[in-house]
C-alpha cells in the first residue's frame, strides 16, 4: 500500500495575517495588506 499524498494547506499562516484587518496576504512578508495598506512584517515589531 502507498502512502497518501499530502493535502490541504500548510499548517500556519499566522505570519501572513494582517494585524490590523485581520486578512490573509498572498505572499510571505515582508509585504502589505491587499485590504488595509498596513505592512505585514512578523519581525518588525
Amino acid at each position: 500500500m502507498s502512502e497518501p499524498d499530502p493535502q490541504g494547506d500548510p499548517a500556519c499562516w499566522l505570519a501572513r495575517v494582517c494585524p490590523e484587518c485581520g486578512r490573509i496576504a498572498d505572499e510571505d512578508p515582508p509585504t502589505r495588506c491587499q485590504n488595509c495598506g498596513a505592512e505585514i512584517d512578523p519581525d518588525g515589531e
